[in-house]
């Protein structure tokens, strides 16, 4: 998997490239569409990443998880604030989330906005947060053209 298609790396994601390529290829996620989620979620703060500054929804760690997701796709809240088990933690649920709405902007609108809400409301009703927030990944990515 190239580590680029038109897109390039975020700034901030160089101490975790490794990770999140070793990641992407056992997960089968584009490498930049996650790196570009994991800049979105934390943009590689380190009072993000750390855990010592959350979201004000609650959300924790480099890949920003709920603790209810964190519990489920990681095992436990803790594991979020470590990058070595959040990103390829990350890499999975996004996979999980393609193979259930066939898409990767369906996959990206349900990490961000919860996948009951993209079965229940679909693309068409995405709150503008989501929409940017899906835009920016496609388009810094490279993936602009995947639907």
């Amino acid at each position: 998997m190239s580590a680029t298609m038109n897109g390039s790396w975020p700034e901030g994601s160089a101490p975790y490239r490794s990770m999140i390529q070793a990641a992407t290829t056992s997960a089968g996620v584009p490498v930049l569409i996650l790196a570009w989620l994991l800049w979105q979620e934390s943009h590689y703060r380190d009072d993000i990443i750390s855990g010592k500054k959350r979201s004000p929804a609650g959300a924790i760690g480099i890949a920003q998880f709920m603790p209810a997701t964190a519990k489920q796709v990681l095992g436990s809240e803790e594991a979020a604030r470590d990058p070595s088990k959040a990103i390829p933690g990350a890499a999975y649920y996004l996979a999980s989330l393609y193979k259930e709405t066939g898409s990767w902007k369906s996959a990206l609108a349900a990490y961000n906005w919860g996948i009951g809400n993209v079965k229940r409301q679909g693309l068409t009703n995405l709150p503008s947060e989501t929409s940017h927030y899906i835009s920016t990944i496609m388009n810094s990515s490279g993936y602009a053209t995947l639907a």
